[in-house]
């Protein structure tokens, strides 16, 4: 009996073992093909832009997209970070916990931006406006703001001019509830997008990007 109840537990600590493994590798595979399918749509549009574009494999977990220029934008870095599905207990914690797939959108302007902004969409599980931050942010209100979103700048004119351009505004009610947070900094990167990943919106949200840069762009050379 005691061979037997042994034996048994061998068998038991197998079959796991196998489950696992399995497992593991279909998490993997449907991430790498989830990649191809991101890459084929991505690389057609920063091409578009671009002259200078470069992968960079993270593993199953995601790539990044270099690129020397982007419309509007310098230096530009696209970062695909996808949710760890090769370990199916944490895969599942982290969606209960409203964890998904994203984009992360860092450039730099051709100048240094003359105020910082904080964007983020209510609720959001990454994005965060820090309650004390260390410069003063005043919070950002006007028509035609979408209502999920919360932003606040050091300098609230030029946070409302950027914003409020008819064509930014249009391409944000397009990237619908997608778009989590727009930081804008002095340092580099000057602009940070986290987006929710979905390939529908992909293109939208890198537009918003170089449209961001092109608004900015005339902030500044205004302010010279």
């Amino acid at each position: 009996m005691e061979f037997f109840s042994n034996d048994f537990t061998l068998y038991i600590v197998i079959a796991l073992a196998i489950v696992f493994v399995l497992m593991y590798a279909l998490g993997s595979k449907y991430n790498y093909r989830l990649q191809r399918r991101i890459w084929k749509v991505l690389s057609v549009e920063v091409k578009k832009y671009s002259k200078s574009v470069s992968l960079k494999r993270l593993g199953s977990s995601g790539f990044a997209v270099l690129c020397s220029k982007l419309g509007s934008l310098d230096k530009t870095e696209i970062d695909v970070v996808l949710a760890s599905r090769e370990i199916i207990l944490y895969y599942l914690v982290t969606r209960l916990r409203g964890i998904k797939d994203r984009l992360y959108i860092k450039a730099d302007f051709p100048k240094h931006p003359p105020f910082k902004m904080e964007l983020a969409k209510k609720g959001s599980k990454y994005a965060r406006i820090p309650s004390q931050p260390l410069e003063k942010l005043k919070e950002i209100k006007f028509e035609g703001l979408p209502n999920h979103l919360v932003v606040k700048a050091t300098n609230k004119e030029l946070g409302i001019e950027l914003l409020s351009d008819k064509h930014l505004l249009k391409q944000m009610s397009t990237t619908g509830n997608f778009l989590e947070s727009i930081s804008i900094a002095k340092d580099t990167p000057h602009l940070l997008m986290l987006c929710e990943l979905n390939q529908e919106t992909i293109i939208p949200l890198i537009d918003l990007a170089i449209t961001i840069g092109n608004v900015m762009a005339k902030i500044t050379r205004r302010r010279k």
